[in-house]
């Protein structure tokens, strides 16, 4: 174990079919269709992509498809979360907001998925102690409006069970072809009764969206790559947290390369930053170690970075 690993390490940005690593993937695999057989999700496309370092966006889209295939049953789902979990408490990380997004299936209804997720996170925190972790259910905009509004609904009323675990609302997905706008009422809805909002934002080049997000509120901005100008300033002036996904952004080649990484002119610059991982390359301390030797900070500003993650949390520790 080295130092990286050995500093206790808040997580921001884990979305949980994201966070399968390719180890938990394989046996997800075994766990539904066996060793053997030609199944969907045992050909060759599965291996090459669970083996791959670097993957192009399209190939991260199709790693969560697996994933979402190998968790449509409470027992798998159950299994992932809790691997998830693991994994990142071996990491020592003390504090961890999940995101999902609830999933109807051949298997289990939405409230089913969720409430499969929730208590996981609960059981989990006897099992691994020195972990508090955190759900932050997802809208994925790809999906749609009436999507949108059973999830808001169905958070709205899972959050009256379990307050100490829902603690905010994610909005993800792909962003194309959708606007902010037609969400923005539903987002207004969960906001209104208290939970936090934590907007993917600057994903890909759209000065105004990006405006209408901050006019909206959002508390945590979500990677924020092509924020830019007035509305980088205000994001500064507003001290708006940034979940900044290195390793993800260059292993999907939404960003060229670390070094070239705005996460560098943000902390620079003196905003509010925090390193997350949004999907799983290897492991956390690794992800921290990455970021270290690029930007060439001694070990005594990388424990400054790790405090200054504190604040941004939505748990408030």
């Amino acid at each position: 174990m080295n130092y990286f690993q050995m500093i206790p390490k808040i997580e921001l940005h884990a979305h949980l079919n994201g966070s399968l690593s390719n180890q938990t993937l394989a046996e997800l695999r075994n766990l539904k269709y066996g060793s053997h057989g030609n199944q969907p999700g045992s050909d060759d496309s599965f291996y090459r992509i669970t083996s791959k370092t670097n993957l192009t966006l399209q190939e991260c889209f199709q790693k969560f498809k697996y994933a979402h295939d190998l968790t449509d049953q409470p027992d798998t789902l159950a299994f992932a979360t809790r691997k998830v979990i693991q994994e990142f408490a071996e990491d020592n990380v003390v504090y961890l907001e999940l995101r999902t997004t609830p999933k109807a299936t051949a298997h289990m209804t939405k409230r089913e998925y969720l409430t499969t997720v929730l208590e996981t996170i609960r059981k989990s925190q006897t099992e691994f102690q020195k972990i508090t972790v955190k759900l932050l259910p997802s809208i994925d905009r790809s999906k749609g409006v009436k999507e949108a509004e059973e999830n808001v609904d169905l958070v709205l009323d899972l959050a009256k069970s379990y307050p100490d675990l829902i603690k905010g609302m994610d909005l993800s997905g792909a962003p194309f072809g959708t606007k902010f706008s037609d969400y923005r009422e539903l987002l207004r809805k969960a906001q209104s009764a208290g939970l936090k909002m934590a907007l993917h934002c600057g994903e890909f080049d759209d000065d105004e969206e990006v405006r209408e997000m901050f006019e909206f509120g959002t508390d945590r901005i979500g990677h924020g790559t092509f924020i830019k100008g007035d509305n980088l300033e205000f994001a500064k002036k507003g001290k708006i947290p940034f979940e900044c996904c290195l390793t993800s952004n260059v292993k999907c080649s939404t960003v060229p390369s670390y070094d070239q990484h705005h996460f560098k002119r943000l902390w620079e610059g003196g905003f509010e930053v925090c390193v997350c991982v949004s999907i799983v390359s290897s492991t956390e301390y690794c992800i921290h170690e990455s970021c270290t030797k690029t930007f060439f900070f001694v070990f005594f500003y990388f424990l400054t970075l790790i405090l200054r993650v504190l604040r941004p949390n939505f748990s408030q520790i």
